[in-house]
This record gives C-alpha cells, sequence and structure tokens, in this order.
C-alpha cells in the first residue's frame, strides 16, 4: 500500500469546488482519497462529486472522474473518502 500527501479540489454538480490537504491511498484492489482538513465536507456535498484533481506533494497533477463516493468510519475517525477512476 502507498499513500500521497497533496491537495485536491473536488467539482461538485450543484456548488462550488472544495479545495483543500488529502492523501491518495492506493493498494492492489483500488485507488481512494481521503481530505483531511477540518471542517469536513458534509456527506450530502460529497454524494454530488463529479471529478477531484489531485496535485501530489511530489509529481505530477491528475483529473479522476468519480466512480464511488462513501464516508469512511475506521477506529473512532469519520471523514469523507473518494473513490475514483483514471
Amino acid at each position: 500500500m502507498t499513500i500521497q500527501f497533496g491537495k485536491m479540489t473536488v467539482e461538485l454538480r450543484n456548488s462550488k469546488p472544495i479545495t483543500g490537504p488529502g492523501n491518495l491511498t492506493s493498494d492492489v484492489s483500488q485507488e481512494y482519497f481521503d481530505y483531511t482538513d477540518k471542517p469536513y465536507p458534509s456527506s450530502i456535498d460529497w454524494k454530488q462529486a463529479t471529478t477531484l484533481t489531485f496535485k501530489p506533494d511530489q509529481g505530477k497533477e491528475k483529473t479522476y472522474l468519480a466512480s464511488e463516493t462513501k464516508y469512511y468510519f475506521n477506529a473512532g475517525w469519520v471523514g469523507p473518502r473518494l473513490v475514483f477512476r483514471e
């Protein structure tokens, strides 16, 4: 599993984009993005996601199309997670 840190901009269907820090986690089965700034976007906003542009701290910027969005809960941490296809 690899994790890249950087800046993410999420385009939404019915409101202005959300921009902030986040990380990209890649493993054998999927890639997903976790938004890491507070206040977190609402789960309603996250369901409106259409594309995400991710600029890693090191490397090239990439744009992804939304394929699945969900709020993630693990060990007491709740935050917005996006699963995208390149």
